[in-house]
This record gives C-alpha cells, sequence and structure tokens, in this order.
C-alpha cells in the first residue's frame, strides 16, 4: 500500500483530516492530501515519506507537520 493510500483510507474512514489552506475550513481535499506528502508534512515511523512510497506495517508512529506541531483537543 502506498503511503498516499494509507493516508487517505484513514481521511475517509477513521477520521477526516481538516484543511490547512489559508483561512478555509472543512475537510481537507484529495490534492491538498498530496500537497502534504510533496512538502515533507508526513512522516511515518520516522521517516519522511513521499506520496508513492510503499509503506510496511506496522505502522509505529504518523506525524504531520513535524515542522509545525498541531495540538488536538
Amino acid at each position: 500500500m502506498t503511503a498516499y493510500r494509507f493516508l487517505l483510507k484513514l481521511h475517509n474512514e477513521w477520521c477526516c483530516f481538516q484543511t490547512r489552506e489559508g483561512s478555509k475550513v472543512g475537510k481537507a481535499s484529495n490534492n491538498e492530501l498530496r500537497r502534504w506528502f510533496a512538502n515533507g508534512a508526513v512522516v511515518i515511523n520516522g521517516k519522511r515519506v513521499a506520496a508513492t512510497d510503499e509503506i510496511t506495517f506496522p505502522i509505529e508512529s504518523l506525524v504531520l507537520f513535524p515542522n509545525n506541531p498541531v495540538t488536538l483537543r
């Protein structure tokens, strides 16, 4: 499974990632998720991954925006 497919599966089945684009509000688009990979904003198991990288299980950690952490409440 590619890293993009994994994030998309999470986005559609388990949670709903919110947009990070400017002042927009709502669900992140599929193209926005791809841009997260292009900008290095996705780290799986301690490594930055590209959208097309194959991931191996088990996944021990998934970090979004490691340089600009987001606090969930």
